[in-house]
């Protein structure tokens, strides 16, 4: 105790390092028993996996949310390893979500089978804001599946998700044996400007969105609000041509490739509405992948510009 008194400044230190070192050797202990564990349920072919969810809890920092719509997270799970290792039984699991106070957060069910047929099932989280988000602001999002049969193990994920206040943005939904995958879209701008002259207007004028809605089919057409354009290779996904916006697509930016004699499309361009939120489904040549963007993938699979009004 003495000691300690003539060296108080030492002594604390010496303590600080060790109450680092025990929780790193908690925490390391922790991350070794849990591969541990997992190797010893794979020893009994029970493969309970996801590529976003992780028996280490795996975080993720988002920041693409405008902080104004609702944001969904896809959680995939499967019951394989690989295509020659896949469970033979059905796979039970509960799903549990936590957020942050600033945001509620809605399953789209908590609790699900992965059939043995199927190999495959996903959930949806849909964060909604409870306050007024401003650029820099975050909300967090963790969540967890834990398998009640054959045997018990837990997955579970860490998201971050940041505020940016832009006037465009994008996403993609997509998950393991999902059979497409939909490309989101949100146009945050509140008005219009002129492209071509008519009536009154000139080129570069705004009109708000109650001017554009008493407007001509003609004059609209004068007008935009977003103009995207989107490129993919058609190799590896295909384009719903029944949704609208390929329907009403603009003759310029307009590219097909041939593949075997025929012709599949591979880049297009649409005006998207003021203030709007619009989507395309893609379908998969692959569907044991997953395109997520940006949470599974750092760089999309649907190349996507956009011009907007100033």
């Amino acid at each position: 105790m003495k000691y300690i008194r003539n060296h108080k400044k030492l002594s604390i230190i010496i303590l600080i390092i060790l109450v680092i070192f025990l929780i790193i050797s908690i925490t390391l202990g922790r991350y070794i028993l849990n591969i541990v564990n997992n190797f010893i349920l794979e020893t009994k072919s029970f493969y309970f996996n996801s590529s976003i969810l992780t028996i280490n809890n795996k975080g993720y920092s988002i920041n693409n949310w405008d902080g104004v719509n609702n944001y969904t997270l896809t959680i995939d799970l499967s019951n394989r390893k690989n295509a020659k290792r896949i469970t033979k039984a059905d796979i039970s699991y509960d799903i549990n979500v936590n957020c942050s106070g600033n945001v509620t957060c809605t399953l789209s069910k908590t609790s699900g089978v992965i059939y043995s047929t199927d190999e495959s099932d996903s959930y949806q989280i849909t964060v909604t804001p409870t306050k007024n988000f401003y650029e820099g602001d975050i909300a967090t999002v963790s969540t967890s599946v834990t398998s009640s049969s054959p045997y018990t193990k837990t997955l579970s994920a860490t998201y971050s998700i940041g505020i940016k206040k832009s006037n465009f943005s994008y996403n993609i939904e997509d998950s393991v044996n999902a059979k497409y995958l939909t490309l989101n879209l949100t146009n945050s701008i509140t008005y219009y400007q002129v492209q071509t002259p008519f009536s009154t207007y000139s080129v570069g004028d705004q009109i708000s969105i109650d001017d554009y809605a008493n407007l001509s089919e003609s004059e609209k057409a004068n007008c935009f609000s977003a103009i995207v354009t989107i490129e993919f290779d058609p190799k590896i996904l295909f384009c719903d041509l029944t949704n609208k916006l390929y329907i009403n697509r603009l003759s310029t930016n307009y590219e097909t490739e041939t593949i075997n004699g025929y012709n599949y499309v591979k880049k297009f361009s649409f005006k998207l509405n003021a203030s709007s939120n619009r989507s395309i489904i893609f379908y998969k040549d692959d569907i044991t992948k997953n395109y997520t963007y940006p949470i599974v993938n750092d760089n999309s699979i649907v190349n996507v510009s956009v011009t907007t009004a100033k």
